[in-house]
């Protein structure tokens, strides 16, 4: 069912961005949404090699459990949220828009321009 709940949110909120398109209008996201669209980013970076820098993630990244996941900041117009897979001791960080719309992915939670 968690499953059926990402994808009815990545539904619902229809983001777009350089990373990942998907076309459709843009309403602000809640940080719960914003986390969803985090978890969704994971799993489709499980599947295939969006030039990120780290290629493809290990299959494992599909299972974060939720408490794992959360905004490690936000500010003016973007959500950083934090995904940490414990097993890999690593952080993977997701730099979206407040509407949702996801500009760059890394393990260091640095992202140009953001403070």
């Amino acid at each position: 069912m968690r499953w059926m709940k990402i994808l009815m949110t990545m539904m619902a909120l229809s983001f777009a961005s350089p990373v990942f398109s998907h076309g459709g209008g843009h309403a602000t996201v809640t940080a719960d949404q914003a986390e969803e669209v985090a978890k969704y980013v994971a799993v489709e970076l499980t599947e295939e090699d969006r030039g990120m820098g780290f290629g493809k993630l290990d299959e494992s990244w599909r299972e974060i459990p939720d408490e794992s996941v959360g905004i490690s900041k936000s500010g003016p117009g973007y959500y950083i949220v934090a995904m940490d897979h414990e097993d890999e001791e690593r952080t993977l960080y997701i730099l979206m828009t407040n509407t949702g719309n996801v500009y760059d992915v890394n393990f260091t939670g640095e992202f140009k321009g953001i403070d």
